[in-house]
């Protein structure tokens, strides 16, 4: 089964997770956002969303969608 969620990224800089998940996953791809912008709408089975805070922290578990 296909990987969906990557908990263990949380605290991670934000390219060493990006690096992680397309390890895992090199058929999604890895969008980044800071805590608080606005996010793209709908479900993307070929996308993750790393949140980050402003140093570019992961601060929230990335999943797909």
């Amino acid at each position: 089964m296909a990987k969906t969620s990557w908990p263990e990224v949380v605290g991670w800089m934000d390219l060493n997770a990006a690096y992680q998940i397309n390890s895992d996953r090199p058929d999604i791809s890895v969008g980044f956002y800071m805590e608080g912008s606005p996010l793209p709408p709908g479900y993307n089975p070929r996308r993750v969303i790393l949140i980050l805070d402003p140093n570019g922290v992961v601060i929230k578990t990335p999943v797909v969608g």
